[in-house]
C-alpha cells in the first residue's frame, strides 16, 4: 500500500464531499432513504447493538460469521461476530487503463472541477453503496422481522439477526391472498386489547394496489360518497386519495406507508434489481419512528495509516484513498459498523396474505375457554398463568375465560401484576415462538429456517412425518429442507413440523407447489 498518486486532489474532494451532488443511479435527485426517515441514528461506544441504548428485549442474533475481507463489488459484504456491529463495505478500484485516462485531462489541463468530479463518483459510489445496503436490510428486517443476507448476494460472510416480532402478533387473513376488513379489524381489536393504538401500515406499492381493488375497500370509498350501490354494482377502484381519506376516517386516523423501493445487489458481477419490502404483508406500527440506526467507530478511525487519504462521511462511514504499484492501482473504499435496529416489537402487528387463517368464532363470545392462555407477550398453559395469579389474592378457576383472567390480573394493583409476570417468567415454560411459522417452497425445492424463543431448558428439537421433508436443529435455529417436487403433474403438498422446547410445542405449517 503507497499514497495514491491523486491523494493531491484527494485531499482537496473529500472534505466538501457533502456539497457535491450529481447523479445517484441514474437520477439527477439523490434517492430517498425511509431508514433514515425512519430509525433515530445512535452511537454505540462499545461496537456493540445489545447495548446501544435501544430497546434490544426481543432481538436475537444467530449465523455468526468472522472476519470477512472487503471485496471489489458493488455492494457491501457483511460480517456479523457475537453481538457486534456487522462491518459493511464496499471497494472500488482505478486500474491502468483508468489512470492513462484522468491523467490525460490532467495533461490537457482540464478544470479542476473536471478532475475532481472523476474522483467523486469513486467517492460517491462507496458511501451511497453502503446507505444502499442499510435500506435493504432495514425494508427486508422491517417487513419480514428479521434481516437475512445470503450467500446469493453477498461474497463473504452473512448476516442474520431476528428481531423477534412477537407471534401472537402475526396474522393470517380469512381468504388467501386478500386482505379483508375483518382481517384488519381482527388486527386492531388485539392491538386495542394490548393498550397499543396503531397510526400506520407500512406495505408495499404492491399491496397497496391489491388493497384498493378488494370489494369492501370500493364499497368503504362508496359509503363515504354516500353512493348508492347493490351488491351486483360495478363500483370502479378508488384513487389513492379517496381511499385514504375514507380508511382513516373509518379506522381512527391509520395512514397508509406505501414503500416502492428498490435496491440493486451485486449477485455473479452483475447488479440485480430488488425491492427489500415484502409483498403481501402489511404492518402495523404506532410511531413512523420505529427503531435505530446503531453505529460504532471502525478501528481504521481510530489508527489511520500514514499514506491513506480519509474523509468521515455521516459520522459512521469511513471513506478511504491509496494506491498499489505493481500493477500500478488507486483504490476507493467505504466502510462501516452499523446496523438497523427494529425496537418496541410488542407495538408491532403483521398481517400475511398468504397464510389462511380463518377467524375461529367457537370461544368468541366467551372470551376463549382452551388450556392456553397468551398473557405478556407469550402463550402460557392456563393452569401455570391461574396458580400464579392466586397466590396474589385471586380466586380464579380454569372454567373462567381468557378474558375474564386477563381482566382479573389487570385489576392487580402494578406491584402485583409485576410478581405474576415474574413468576411466569422465571417458573413456567411458555410456548415455543417462531420468526417463521408457515413456509411455502416452491415446486424446485429449497431450504429455509426458523429461529425458536424458548425459556425451556434443554435442546430444541424438531421433526416432521412427511418424507419428503428433511429438518434439522442446530441450537435453536430448525432447518426445513424440501425435495424437489418433480413428478409428473404432482399435485401440490402439504405438511407440519412440530417443534418440541421441553414440554410444549409449535408447529410450522409447510406447503410445495405442485410440479
Amino acid at each position: 500500500m503507497s499514497k495514491s498518486i491523486y491523494a493531491e486532489y484527494m485531499e482537496r474532494l473529500l472534505p466538501s464531499f457533502t456539497d457535491i451532488r450529481e447523479k445517484i443511479n441514474g437520477k439527477k435527485t439523490p434517492l430517498t432513504y425511509l431508514h433514515k426517515q425512519m430509525l433515530r441514528r445512535v452511537h454505540s461506544t462499545n461496537k456493540r447493538w445489545e447495548s446501544a441504548s435501544v430497546n434490544t428485549r426481543y432481538v436475537a442474533a444467530d449465523v455468526v460469521a468472522l472476519d470477512s475481507p472487503l471485496p471489489i463489488k458493488s455492494r457491501p459484504a457483511i460480517a456479523f461476530a457475537d453481538g457486534k456491529l456487522p462491518k459493511i463495505g464496499l471497494m472500488r478500484q482505478m486500474k491502468e487503463s483508468d489512470i492513462d485516462e484522468l491523467d490525460t485531462l490532467i495533461e490537457r489541463h482540464a478544470s479542476l472541477a473536471e478532475i475532481l468530479r472523476r474522483l467523486y463518483n469513486d467517492v460517491d459510489f462507496c458511501s451511497v453503496g453502503i446507505d444502499e445496503k442499510n435500506e435493504y436490510h432495514f425494508l427486508y428486517g422491517f417487513s419480514r422481522g428479521y434481516v437475512l443476507s445470503e450467500d446469493l448476494n453477498n461474497t463473504g460472510a452473512g448476516i442474520r439477526v431476528n428481531y423477534g416480532y412477537l407471534q401472537k402478533n402475526t396474522f393470517g387473513v380469512i381468504k388467501k391472498d386478500h386482505i379483508s376488513r375483518e382481517d384488519i379489524e381482527r388486527v386492531l381489536s388485539q392491538a386495542d386489547a394490548d393498550g397499543n393504538v396503531p397510526g400506520f401500515i407500512s406495505l408495499s406499492a404492491a399491496t397497496y394496489r391489491k388493497l384498493r381493488a378488494e370489494r369492501w375497500a370500493r364499497e368503504l370509498v362508496a359509503n363515504a360518497r354516500a353512493m348508492t350501490y347493490t351488491d351486483s354494482t360495478a363500483l370502479p377502484i378508488p384513487s389513492k386519495q379517496a381511499f385514504d381519506d375514507a380508511f382513516a376516517d373509518e379506522f381512527n386516523g391509520i395512514k397508509f406507508n406505501v414503500i416502492d423501493r428498490q435496491v440493486s445487489i451485486e449477485k455473479n458481477g452483475k447488479a440485480v434489481p430488488q425491492k427489500p419490502f415484502a409483498n403481501d404483508r402489511l404492518i402495523f406500527h404506532t410511531s413512523m419512528e420505529v427503531g435505530a440506526l446503531v453505529w460504532g467507530d471502525l478501528a481504521e478511525k481510530n489508527h489511520p495509516l500514514e499514506d491513506v487519504t480519509y474523509q468521515l462521511i455521516d459520522e459512521f462511514k469511513l471513506i478511504s484513498n491509496y494506491g498499489t504499484p505493481t500493477p500500478l492501482q488507486v483504490f476507493t473504499t467505504g466502510q462501516a459498523l452499523v446496523l438497523p435496529v427494529i425496537e418496541n416489537v410488542d407495538e408491532i402487528y403483521v398481517i400475511d396474505a398468504t397464510v389462511a387463517q380463518p377467524i375461529d368464532d367457537s370461544d368468541k363470545e366467551s372470551g376463549g375457554t382452551d388450556s392456553v392462555i397468551t398473557i405478556f407477550g407469550h402463550r402460557y398453559d392456563k393452569s401455570d398463568v391461574i396458580a400464579k395469579a392466586n397466590a396474589q389474592g385471586l380466586s380464579l378457576t380454569l372454567s373462567m375465560t381468557d378474558t375474564e383472567v386477563i381482566e382479573a390480573i389487570n385489576s392487580l394493583n402494578q406491584k402485583k401484576q409485576g410478581l405474576v409476570k415474574k413468576a411466569l417468567e422465571t417458573e413456567c415454560v411458555y410456548y415455543p415462538e417462531l420468526s417463521v411459522a408457515t413456509m411455502a417452497f416452491e415446486k424446485a425445492g429449497a431450504t429455509k429456517t426458523s429461529v425458536v424463543t424458548t425459556n425451556a431448558s434443554g435442546a430444541v428439537t424438531a421433526s416432521s412425518e412427511a418424507a419428503w421433508l428433511t429438518v434439522t436443529v442446530s441450537e435453536k435455529t430448525v432447518s426445513v429442507v424440501a425435495a424437489a417436487n418433480s413428478e409428473s403433474e404432482a399435485p401440490a403438498r402439504e405438511a407440519t413440523v412440530v417443534v418440541t422446547a421441553g414440554s410444549k410445542t409449535a408447529n410450522i405449517a409447510v406447503s410445495q407447489e405442485k410440479a
